[in-house]
């Protein structure tokens, strides 16, 4: 494993790392892939800036990893409940879409 030209100091560490794979999808990144730096334990939950709490992510992994992180698990219960009610003669043919 090389050196990382044309990336920061941090980038390239955390390249070496993980040995130049996503952290998220563990698939390899390419020139064209945008990369970013993700804290491990988010800092609004007391966790410092350090090499051990980073991770580098595709921004497409970011943006999932985030999302789900932010879901409010009450809706999705809330959600659930309303949907066990439903009559199944209506719900018949929505796996087919």
């Amino acid at each position: 494993m090389g050196s990382y030209p044309e990336t920061n100091n941090r980038v390239g560490k955390l390249l070496k790392k993980r040995k130049s794979k996503c952290t998220y999808c563990g698939q390899y990144f390419t020139t064209e892939d945008i990369m970013e730096v993700d804290h491990i334990i988010p800092k609004s939950q007391g966790e410092k800036n350090t090499m051990n709490n980073l991770q580098l992510l595709h921004r497409h992994c970011h943006d999932v990893k985030t999302r789900l992180a932010n879901i409010d698990f009450k809706e999705v219960q809330d959600f659930n409940k309303v949907t066990e009610n439903l009559d199944e003669d209506r719900c018949e043919g929505l796996n087919d879409i």
